[in-house]
């Protein structure tokens, strides 16, 4: 039996553990077979990178060639340090072996914190949200995990623009302390890294943050319900730079209550995706760089709809709710009893 847990409870949690082992086996398993076409995603850059610090060389220094714009380019390193020490373990393995073990640890640990809290957002996986991020072997699984466990909120600082988001929209003490004591780990291991980063920022193509974007500020009135986590949530992932290619944008599957909902979600976002490829490459376009209409319409404008049809319900620290008291009615919303499947504020 499972330390602390009754023997149904228990029997009930490993099944949670089977079906999330399987849903990541299947996921790396879908990376592996289609690295001929993907060539190990973006996940080659942070291999590569990795490669060469524990090698003894400066990460940050030179670059990964990629095609970019129909020429090879040297690619530099735009993601913390952070994040290269994570991946240190994987940069050991042969490139396709990484990609598919990362891929499968990834949405493994996702899968887990869905059954676990929200087993009714499981279609998050036929969506394209989390589909181009296993293409890809890109890092929004784990950061979206980090929202579902709490004690995985550390791992905001290794994607630090959605990381923001999502601990910006409901803060814990573990995203925080342990996010800013990794950060002092690497400052230790390689004191330069943070300079040397925002340096190769300058180079990095465009991330624009959506509000920014014509029409993007529509996804302000979600703020109508900002005492919902999921509001707060959307409006946080509007302000924050990110490449309008579905990926980035998995925290928003999170949005949806319902199996309904995420259903919705996630068809209307591959219908997204496929006009995206479609109407790019017709147009001899590069559609992780032109996908911003398609991004706002499969993802984020539902995700909005399904916030405001919602009342403004919901819990806030003690301290929080006193202040509140003070504003008009309709401002002020009403208290609510914590969702089970969402961490408590004050963990």
């Amino acid at each position: 039996m499972i330390s602390g847990l009754t023997e149904p409870a228990a029997r009930a949690r490993l099944q949670q553990l089977g079906v999330a082992a399987a849903i990541g086996l299947a996921a790396g398993l879908a990376n592996f077979g289609l690295f001929p076409l993907h060539h190990g995603g973006d996940f080659i850059q942070f291999h590569y990178h990795a490669s060469v610090w524990l090698h003894g060389g400066d990460p940050y220094i030179g670059g990964y060639p990629i095609m970019r714009a129909t020429r090879l380019i040297p690619e530099p390193l735009f993601y913390p340090f952070p994040a290269l020490l994570i991946v240190a373990p994987f940069a050991l393995l042969p490139i396709r072996i990484a990609a598919a073990a990362f891929v499968a640890v990834s949405a493994a640990i996702l899968a887990f914190g869905l059954l676990r809290r929200s087993p009714k957002r499981l279609p998050l996986f036929l969506g394209s949200g989390f589909l181009v991020s296993l293409v890809l072997a890109q890092w929004p699984p784990l950061i979206t995990a980090g929202a579902l466990f709490p004690a995985l909120g550390w791992l905001a600082v290794v994607k630090p623009n959605l990381g923001v988001a999502v601990t910006a929209a409901r803060p814990t003490w573990v995203a925080v302390i342990g996010g800013s004591l990794l950060v002092a780990i690497t400052l230790a291991i390689q004191p330069n890294w943070p300079a040397e980063w925002i340096r190769n920022l300058h180079s990095m193509p465009a991330h624009p943050a959506p509000v920014l974007l014509p029409g993007g500020v529509i996804v302000l009135i979600a703020l109508a319900r900002w005492r919902r986590w999921e509001a707060r949530l959307l409006v946080a992932m509007a302000c924050v730079p990110q490449l309008m290619y579905f990926a980035d944008q998995l925290p928003l599957w999170l949005v949806p209550r319902t199996r309904r909902e995420a259903i919705v979600l996630s068809v209307t976002s591959m219908l997204a995706w496929t006009a995206a490829l479609v109407l790019g490459v017709r147009a001899g376009r590069q559609p992780a760089f032109n996908s911003n209409v398609f991004v706002f319409l499969g993802v984020y404008a539902p995700a909005v709809a399904m916030v405001l049809r919602r009342p403004n319900q919901g819990p806030l620290p003690e301290w929080l709710e006193r202040v509140v008291l003070r504003l008009p009615a309709r401002i002020r919303g009403r208290s609510g009893l914590r969702d089970d499947d969402q961490p408590s504020m004050d963990r």
